[in-house]
């Protein structure tokens, strides 16, 4: 394993405490979402600092977009990059059944989103995408492994990633709803670990989460 520069190491640990601090019960789910964006601003703004400090130039590689394509090509990854969105529609049968005020929870997640603006919503869901898998795969779990083995930093990256989804609500639905926010992270680092291409995890995240909204905007 590789030593962690002291930028990126800081940065990880603030993006830690912000994320612990997305459950803390800290002011309203607009100080948690606060707390989501920092995450995101650190990961992505020192992801570019280091990307032009990197000796091999290993950050540029996570941006090419022949690498996304040929990715795109293969079966066994095609499959993958789906996976996410096979487990957002086995979360909603689940849900259905047992959990049936989750889809008004998600729906409460995401109603800053344009949702009766489907052009506009295409657009926020691939940079919201694009920017979480930068701040998280790119950065956060791709630096952690540097000084932990992989298992490990995709398992703390995508708890991590899965309480800054946290919003206030039923105890039993939020925990839901983070347990498959972590399911789905596990798959996008899995992906972005076999690729080391943030566009192809990027692409497993946007058809997620535009399925996602697709079922809120038909059942809720």
């Amino acid at each position: 394993m590789n030593e962690i520069n002291k930028l990126p190491l800081i940065a990880i640990i603030l993006m830690a405490i912000f994320s612990l601090a997305s459950i803390s019960g800290i002011g309203s789910d607009e100080v948690t979402a606060s707390f989501a964006g920092i995450t995101l601003i650190i990961g992505i703004s020192i992801f570019f600092i280091t990307s032009s400090k990197e000796k091999d130039g290993g950050n540029k590689n996570q941006l090419d977009i022949k690498t996304f394509l040929k990715a795109l090509k293969d079966k066994q990854m095609s499959i993958l990059i789906l996976m996410p969105s096979i487990m957002n529609i086995i979360c909603y049968l689940i849900a259905k059944l047992f959990v049936p005020e989750f889809v008004d929870h998600v729906a409460g997640r995401i109603d800053f989103l344009a949702l009766d603006k489907f052009l506009l919503l295409i657009i926020q869901f691939m940079v919201a995408a694009l920017a979480e898998e930068i701040a998280w795969r790119a950065f956060f779990q791709k630096q952690l492994s540097k000084v932990i083995t992989f298992v490990p930093a995709l398992i703390i990256s995508s708890v991590l990633f899965a309480l800054c989804h946290y919003t206030q609500g039923n105890i039993i639905v939020v925990a839901y709803d983070i347990l498959f926010v972590f399911v789905n992270a596990i798959f996008y680092g899995i992906i972005f670990y076999k690729t080391d291409n943030a566009f192809v995890s990027a692409t497993a995240h946007f058809l997620a989460n535009l399925l996602a909204a697709t079922v809120v905007l038909l059942f809720h």
